[in-house]
């Protein structure tokens, strides 16, 4: 019976949480509302919003969307946590910290370049996580 009640109070003692904000701009989206040549600025403010960047160019403008994410995970830790510590401590004189986290950020950029009719003419994605 001692063995089930411990067994019950460590099941308890893990909780995870996560959390986590997505960023607006993905390949899927990208590969979907973006077409070469045919994509016009005016699409592109209404799939993307305003870009971060807009730089005026001979060839055309360019436009650069930046966006950021992050991810944080974390296990252990809430009240039962604390009751199956201190019981561990007490039997076995080792106290275990049983919060671990981690925790992430993932970029997103976007650059478009546009030709003089204001239409796609390139662009660049890129992402990172670190």
């Amino acid at each position: 019976m001692k063995l089930v009640s411990l067994l019950a109070v460590l099941a308890l003692s893990v909780s995870c949480s996560s959390s986590s904000s997505q960023s607006k701009i993905n390949s899927l989206e990208i590969s979907e509302k973006l077409v070469k040549g045919k994509t016009t600025q005016t699409q592109v403010l209404e799939n993307f919003g305003t870009p971060d960047i807009v730089e005026k160019t001979p060839e055309g403008d360019m436009w650069a969307y930046g966006r950021h994410s992050n991810e944080s995970k974390s296990v252990g830790g809430g009240v039962s946590h604390y009751i199956t510590s201190a019981a561990l401590w007490n039997w076995t004189g080792v106290h275990l910290n049983g919060e671990q986290s981690s925790s992430s950020t993932k970029t997103a950029s976007l650059v478009l370049y546009f030709s003089g009719d204001k239409t796609l003419k390139t662009y660049t994605f890129r992402t990172e996580k670190f």
